[in-house]
């Protein structure tokens, strides 16, 4: 009996650590590498904030869904675009995590502006790197992976 609890203990202090919310300046840090790679790789402006908007307080009011304890965004106003993530949702835990769930709503935006793909994949012909948890992966050459924050920078 003791065994199982020690055991069921251990798996609830798991869970707690995987459920934590993740840490304000690492969601920044995960914005800012990205907006690293926009100015790098396209020569856009990319600002990142953390202001939660009365618009989008509004918004939110209106549309019933709770306001975010936290707030991280990205512009890229040569797209005409602003995304925005709450840190403290699941299922980021370090930077480069939260800048990959950035890059999957920003990515199209990018790439219908462009009319093309975005970060192209120099191992696909036509084909955009795709957004993982360690960075941009190449979706032929799996070993291909350019980390966040280095994209455009010369090798």
């Amino acid at each position: 009996m003791a065994a199982l609890m020690q055991r069921n203990s251990r798996a609830r202090i798991a869970c707690a650590v995987e459920n934590r919310p993740m840490d304000i300046s690492e969601a920044v840090r995960g914005a800012r590498l990205l907006a690293a790679d926009i100015e790098r790789s396209l020569g856009f402006s990319a600002r990142v904030g953390t202001e939660y908007p009365e618009p989008w307080r509004r918004f939110h009011g209106l549309a019933g869904r709770p306001i975010p304890t936290a707030w991280v965004s990205i512009s890229v106003p040569e797209v005409g675009t602003t995304i925005a993530l709450d840190p403290s949702d699941p299922g980021s835990t370090t930077a480069e995590e939260f800048a990959m769930g950035l890059v999957q709503v920003l990515q199209d935006d990018i790439q219908i502006h462009l009319r093309e793909p975005w970060p192209r994949d120099p191992a696909a012909s036509g084909h955009a790197l795709a957004a993982t948890e360690r960075g941009w992966q190449s979706t032929v050459d799996r070993d291909h992976v350019v980390p966040y924050g280095e994209l455009g920078l010369a090798t």
